[in-house]
Order: structure tokens, then sequence, then C-alpha cells
């Protein structure tokens, strides 16, 4: 026997559930009930805040990792790694594009003329027809011959034709009328984002730019900024075009156009940039195509502690920013969530970048509230306290189950 007497006591103990057959069964069922108590179930819950709380203590004393290379704060993120401002071309100005290749009033080689001449007060001696343009400018009149008329306007037509009447003596005072009744028109397929695609015939007078857009119906809702003239011409050529072939006529020399030896030449346009430029030098030939850029919705990607993570367009022709993405995210699912990294790849090239930035920050100062690019990744981070938030929740859902049969 021990000092203490614990031999003894324990050999008795043996002995009684021997005699007692029923006690050990009695012991473990209380056991069991004592473990389902909600006083015990209480403890087992205090002890795992406990645990929650000691394993969230080394993530509290990590504090703010060292920046990498790619690794920068909001409202100190380097130029050229900034989101450009989401521009909608169905909002810029698009008067600044126009252009008028020549004027309304001047005959140009294939335009159809109506030419009347009265030769005296009586209607019998009127004489009406029409004649087209030939390429080298001149018009076969009948009774009058070949005259040169492309480059002229309509007075000076008039004046022309009285001029040469009376030198060749066919009339001596006649009066006339030189009026456009045909347009020659250049053939241009319209292709892309308008809304009315295909092969517009349009007059050479008006080939510009914006009339090719308003014969096609305009920009469509899915247009992008870019356009692509194959074929173009710029304002000198398109009225060396129009009149006679040894015309001249003051124009831009636009420089930058993309040529080869027997290639219809092509220019890319920028229509914000061109708009705000004020340039209206572009012009398109005969057969010449216009491309119209077609681009999908942009959107960025919301992942992390939000309600609703997912794809997120940008508004059309608005900014996206931070505070945006994560409003139409359904906001925060963590009420402590504050945390964010933006993952974002500048060009297809370049690699990928990572910017972190605070909710909290950006609802007060408008420098964190980051302007989002296309493609960008926003992942709200967990944290120490949106750990500890989460953790006191499920234990609140426990305690609450347990005492709930002591009510």
């Amino acid at each position: 026997m021990s000092e203490d007497g614990s031999t003894d006591f324990s050999h008795f103990m043996d002995e009684h559930r021997q005699r007692t057959p029923g006690l050990e069964a009695s012991e473990r069922s209380r056991s069991s009930r004592d473990s389902r108590s909600p006083a015990a179930g209480l403890r087992l819950s205090t002890r795992c805040m406990y645990g929650v709380i000691l394993a969230a203590i080394p993530l509290m004393s990590l504090g703010c990792a060292s920046l990498n290379d790619n690794h920068y704060y909001a409202g100190l993120v380097p130029n050229g790694y900034d989101a450009p401002p989401n521009t909608n071309p169905l909002t810029i100005d698009f008067a600044q594009l126009s252009g008028t290749a020549t004027d309304s009033d001047v005959i140009a080689k294939g335009d159809v003329v109506n030419v009347e001449i009265a030769a005296s007060v009586s209607a019998k001696d009127t004489f009406s027809y029409s004649v087209r343009i030939r390429d080298d400018g001149h018009a076969d009149l009948p009774l009058i011959g070949p005259v040169r008329m492309a480059g002229l306007s309509l007075a000076d037509a008039d004046a022309t034709l009285t001029q040469v009447c009376v030198e060749r003596n066919l009339y001596r005072a006649p009066k006339v009328n030189v009026t456009i009744r045909k347009r020659k028109t250049n053939r241009i397929l319209v292709v892309g984002a308008v809304k009315e695609p295909g092969v517009k015939e349009v007059p050479v007078a008006e080939s510009d730019l914006l009339s090719i857009l308003f014969l096609a119906g305009g920009l469509a809702d899915d247009a992008g900024a870019n356009i692509e003239i194959r074929n173009v011409l710029t304002r000198d050529e398109t009225m060396k075009e129009a009149i006679a072939a040894d015309g001249t006529r003051g124009g831009i020399a636009r420089a930058g156009y993309a040529s080869t030896n027997g290639v219809p030449r092509s220019v890319k346009i920028d229509l914000v940039s061109a708009a705000q430029s004020g340039a209206n030098d572009y012009f398109v030939g005969d057969r010449g195509v216009v491309v119209v850029e077609k681009v999908e919705p942009k959107a960025v990607t919301v992942t992390g502690l939000v309600r609703k993570p997912g794809r997120v367009e940008f508004p059309k022709g608005e900014d996206l920013r931070l505070l945006d993405a994560i409003s139409l995210s359904g906001y925060t699912s963590s009420q402590v969530a504050n945390k964010v990294y933006i993952i974002r790849q500048p060009t297809p090239e370049s690699q990928s970048i990572v910017i972190e930035a605070s909710l909290a920050k950006a609802s007060h100062d408008p420098r964190h509230n980051v302007r989002l690019a296309p493609g960008d990744t926003v992942k709200v981070e967990h944290t120490p306290a949106t750990i500890l938030m989460e953790a006191f929740q499920i234990i609140r859902v426990g305690v609450t189950s347990n005492l709930t049969p002591l009510l």
C-alpha cells in the first residue's frame, strides 16, 4: 500500500465495480451526458476562441511586408502604370472631323450637269440638255462643242458658256444656267462597328470620314476609338481627283500613310485624338475601305471578400474606380475588410504589377481610389482583423446554440 492509500482505494473501486456490473456503464453514460451539456459546449467554444486568437497573433505581428519592384502603394504608382481614362467615341465632337473635299458648287470630273440656254425671250428658243464631264475635264455640248468645265463654279460655268457661244457666233446674248444634276460618286466599303455596314455610294465632294460614317448610320454601341482607312487620300489629292487633271488646289500635306507600289495606302486614326486636334484631312478614294474597330465590353474581375465575386463591366464611356468595383460586387462580405490588391498587366509584353490599396483611405482620399484598367483583377484580402471577425462570428453562433437550452 502506498503512503497516501491510493493503491488500496483503486483496489477497492475495482472490487466494487465487479460486485456492481451496471456501475461502469452508468459512469460512461454520465460522462457522455456531461460532454453534451450546455456548460461543456460553452467550455469547448471558449477553448476554440482562445485557439483562434493564439493562431492569429503571428499574423498580427507580420506587419507590412517589404515591397518588391512590382509592388506599389495606391497613390504612389509610377507614370506609365496608371490606367488610362475610359473614353467613349460616341460622345466625341464629330464636327471636328468634318471636311469638304470640294466646294459644293464646283463641277468635278464625272459629274452630270444640266445646261439651259435661252437664245431669246421666246420659250421656243430655249434649249436644255444634260451632259457628263469627261475625265479630261471637258463636256461635249450639242451645237457648241467641247468646253472645259471641271473645276469651275456654277457661276463661272455660266459665264464661260456665254462667252463661248458668243465667240463661236452661235448666239448674240444668250442666257445660260448650269446646274449639277448628279455628282460623281466613290464606292466605299464600310465594315466593323457601324449601324449600317456595306458599300456606300459617296459623292466625291463628300468623301471625308465624317460623311462616310454618317452614311453608314453612325457608330454602333460596341465601337472602339480606332478606325483604319485603306486607300486614303489627302485633301489635295481629293481635290485633284475631283477637278480637271491639271487643276491644282491648296491642301494639307498628310504624312505617315503606309503605302507600297501598287497597294492602296492606309492610315490608322484615333477618333478621340483626331477630334481633339481638329484633324479633318481624312478622305477616301474610290474602292476604299473604312474599318471601324469593334471592342468587347471593358471589365475587371473582383475576387476575395466580396458578396458577388466575378466580372464587373465598365460603365459606357466612364471610368471605373476601386470603390465603384467593390460596390458593384455587393460590397465586402466582412465589415472589417480593408486591404485590396489590384493586379495589373500594363501591356501584353510587360510583367504584372501589384497595387496595394486601402478601402478606408480610398473613401476619404481620391488618390487612393484607384482608377481601374480593363483586365485588372481586384482582390479583397484577408487580414488578422477579418480572421478574428469570422472566428468571433463562428464562436457566437456556437455559444448561442449552447446557451439556448439554459434560457
